[in-house]
């Protein structure tokens, strides 16, 4: 049979078919061929046999290929549900799949894991033409397939995603199912959530504990720039100062540039608010207002002496024997405290 798709091998896992000797898993999405060896085991395994998983190295079935179909036979001295586990499988293999799918008896299932997989494979096309074995390729989720994965994956943990947090972690986790399944499961441990204790995830959640932490830190400086907030700049800044100030500087002028547009609006007869809500790309739902109200305290002629400061503390640091990141964050401090404001 040709590969199946991952809800079809789910379905598969709620009543598995004993003939099915092998789950061959491969693609270049191998985030995501882990979680579903994770997900066989569970569903596989005898959870009270302590031997129930055995883990057979790949290089040991390229020297002794007869060694998979003979795990598989073997009965476990506890007598549950066994599953017999390969991780980095790949054409050297092929040998020890064909006598397993050809063996007389093969009680126990084999996942093996075998990474990218061209369709021309030997191994791949052994398990796609055998009525005994289950191949998936998995590719990485993009767009909607993504969201919903997440979803569907924070709900499992009892997790309401609050607006804007999906697309903040698919961006911060470029997508990576296994980097995403990680994060969630640190916020519900946070949160002590469950489906029968449903959490909000805020973002301050991940502000704190997320892997983009330091951006999140860099938004909060930027937005307390444009907020007028000194208190908040300072304490933002004292959190970042020490690191680069580049990416600061540059996150500070991308902002001012909106301001600029927003501002431009503003004057030619529209509305705050409507101004910012139209800029794109998106200023995050909880900061328009304040922006909106930030707008009386930005003109023109302060954005762009604001601007001018950041590329000067860029070029600043870039100078050979020059004042390094110091410069950078003493312009940006400056900008925090109001000094540039008329």
């Amino acid at each position: 049979m040709t590969a199946i798709r991952r809800a079809d091998l789910l379905r598969r896992f709620g009543s598995w078919e004993p003939s099915i000797r092998l789950i061959l898993l491969a693609g270049p999405d191998e985030s995501s061929s882990r979680e579903l060896a994770q997900l066989a085991a569970k569903a596989l395994a005898d959870p009270a046999d302590p031997m129930a998983i055995t883990d057979i190295a790949a290089d040991e079935l390229k020297s002794d290929p007869g060694k998979l179909a003979d795990e598989a036979a073997s009965v476990s001295m506890f007598g549950g549900a066994r599953l017999i586990r390969v991780a980095g499988a790949g054409e050297s293999t092929q040998e020890a799949v064909r006598l397993l799918l050809a063996a007389p008896v093969a009680g126990d299932p084999v996942v093996m894991l075998a990474g990218d997989l061209a369709k021309s494979s030997a191994l791949r096309k052994l398990a796609e033409d055998s009525p005994l074995a289950l191949a998936l390729i998995s590719y990485p989720l993009e767009g909607r397939d993504l969201a919903n994965w997440l979803q569907s994956h924070a709900k499992e943990l009892g997790l309401r995603l609050e607006s804007g947090i999906a697309e903040r972690l698919m961006a911060s986790s470029d997508g990576d199912t296994g980097v995403l399944a990680s994060e969630l499961a640190k916020y519900a441990l946070f949160l002590d959530s469950s489906p029968e204790t449903p959490k909000t995830l805020e973002r301050a959640h991940v502000a704190a504990l997320g892997a983009d932490s330091a951006e999140d830190d860099m938004n909060l400086l930027v937005a307390a720039i444009v907020s007028g907030n000194a208190a908040a700049a300072e304490r933002q800044y004292r959190l970042l100062a020490g690191s680069s100030a580049i990416p600061a500087l540059r996150a500070i002028a991308r902002r001012l540039l909106q301001l600029a547009e927003a501002r431009a609006a503003v004057d030619g007869g529209a509305q705050p608010l409507a101004a910012v809500k139209a800029l794109r790309p998106p200023i995050f739902w909880k900061e328009q207002d304040s922006t909106a109200a930030a707008l009386r305290d930005w003109p023109q002629p302060r954005i762009r002496r604001a601007l001018a400061a950041m590329l000067a503390g860029e070029q600043a640091i870039k100078q050979p024997n020059g004042p390094g990141d110091t410069a950078g964050w003493h312009a940006i401090l400056a900008l925090g405290m109001g000094r540039e404001k008329p």
